[in-house]
């Protein structure tokens, strides 16, 4: 278990939106530290700096999309029953689909970018800390 919380497992499903850095960092590395990655995968002083800045943009676009999530949540709730129509319906799972997916957008870009900043070695190491990480939770899962 120890092992598996110490592992980094960027392409994990986000659980929440992130609104701070210390919140984008748990999202975009499932749950994993800078610092437990800059051991395990020997970041240079350069990549965490760029990678701290990748998370902070990570965490602004976040935090946009999570003001948006709240709004048609809002919007949802307060609905009239008695005059919803299929156009509303439409719209409104128009608007939760186009914040989900700028979502992931996002997520996917900060990954994509944290990836790229990794050299040969280095992305060898990440691979195989990804794939026991996806092993540990299928363990996990019961799968």
């Amino acid at each position: 278990m120890k092992k598996f919380s110490s592992i980094v497992l960027l392409s994990a499903a986000l659980a929440g939106f992130a609104s701070t850095p210390v919140f984008a960092q748990d999202a975009a590395f499932g749950g994993a530290r800078l610092e437990t990655l800059t051991e395990q995968l020997k970041l240079t002083n350069d990549q965490q700096l760029q990678i701290k800045a990748l998370l902070e943009n990570y965490a602004k676009e976040a935090a946009v999309i999570r003001d948006g999530l709240v709004a048609a949540q809002e919007s949802i709730r307060r609905v009239n029953l008695a005059r919803l129509g299929d156009a509303d319906v439409k719209r409104l799972s128009r608007e939760a689909g186009r914040l989900s997916a700028e979502h992931t957008a996002a997520l996917l870009n900060t990954q994509r970018g944290f990836y790229g900043l990794l050299d040969k070695d280095q992305k060898q190491a990440y691979n195989k800390m990804r794939a026991e990480a996806l092993e540990a939770s299928a363990i996990m899962n019961g799968k």
